[in-house]
């Protein structure tokens, strides 16, 4: 074999051993996280979801959801991981939503008091929540309007 055709077959060995191996074990995690407060328009930068067993009767099954701004918590819902409506009256048979004004608790916690949460996917196979909410919070003091929310999120951890 002369020089040329080895070099040749060296170069395509090495281009077909280097090819970048693309990995669908672990997409990159979904969020669209959007809502209103008061009107104000906010986009979450980052969230995170855990579906977990509650230790109270009758609940069982739950999933809690934490959005991010800014590196800090908006938003926090718990609710069961049943597609559905449900109403945001802040218990854990239904689903208790908050928003997070700020870190001081519990002057800047508005626990949902009315509204819905709508889920139209919940599948804990693919590990994939969307929905949509609203919700009046309350902090026994002031109220704040969350509306036209819409939350799609990857399941990011079980227990």
């Amino acid at each position: 074999m002369n020089s040329q055709v080895f070099f040749l077959l060296l170069f395509l060995v090495s281009m077909v051993a280097c090819k970048k191996k693309t990995s669908t074990t672990n997409p990159p995690a979904t969020t669209e996280f959007t809502f209103k407060v008061d009107g104000t328009a906010i986009k979450v930068d980052s969230a995170k979801a855990t579906l977990y067993t509650l230790g109270i009767a009758p609940f069982g099954r739950m999933i809690d959801v934490y959005a991010f701004k800014g590196g800090i918590e908006v938003l926090e819902f718990h609710f069961r991981p049943i597609t559905g409506t449900s109403v945001a009256d802040g218990t854990f048979t239904n689903s208790w939503l908050t928003y997070k004004a700020g870190n001081v608790f519990p002057d800047d916690y508005y626990h949902s008091s009315s509204g819905t949460l709508k889920i139209s996917l919940c599948d804990t196979l693919t590990k994939k929540i969307e929905g949509t909410f609203d919700f009046i919070g309350s902090n026994g003091t002031g109220t704040k309007n969350i509306t036209e929310g819409i939350l799609k999120v990857d399941i990011t951890q079980v227990q």
